[in-house]
């Protein structure tokens, strides 16, 4: 069985340097914003929607595709394989976080360091570092909205 998700790394910027969004999922493992892409949504619109559903920012603004993660895992004895569109955003405004208690435990924003000792999923510290890394050069090159 085939299943396919889409989800974000959402970066916003402050005075003092950026700050990373991490979500605990319902595992108990800090992670980025993602789900099921449903009929007729795109990879983006529907990591898009997973963010508002999920930590309720309306206000961010895509910036890149980051990467594309295939793995295969079994649920009740079935082989699923997964693949997951991930995109990076940047949030714009002042908006605060509100938890989707039925999906996920948390949501936090996070220094860049902390976000990379707290995510633990296989592969993701590397995207993350991907993410951080992309957002920097795009301040660098006058990229993100200076704004906020």
């Amino acid at each position: 069985m085939n299943e396919f998700s889409a989800g974000g790394v959402i970066i916003k910027k402050r005075p003092e340097g950026i700050l990373v969004l991490l979500i605990k999922d319902g595992y108990g493992r800090w992670t980025w914003p993602k789900g099921n892409i449903e009929k007729g949504e795109t990879p983006q619109e529907a990591a898009i929607r997973e963010i508002r559903e999920e930590v309720g920012l309306k206000n961010i603004r895509p910036l890149d595709k980051l990467d594309v993660i295939k793995y295969v895992y079994r649920l009740k004895g079935k082989l699923i394989f997964k693949t997951v569109y991930l995109f990076l955003f940047e949030a714009q405004g002042e908006e605060s976080l509100k938890v989707l208690k039925e999906e996920i435990e948390d949501a936090q924003w996070l220094t860049p360091d902390e976000a990379l000792r707290r995510i633990e999923y296989k592969g993701a510290k590397e995207v993350l570092k991907k993410a951080i890394g992309r957002f920097r050069e795009g301040l660098l090159n006058g990229q993100t909205d200076r704004s906020n």
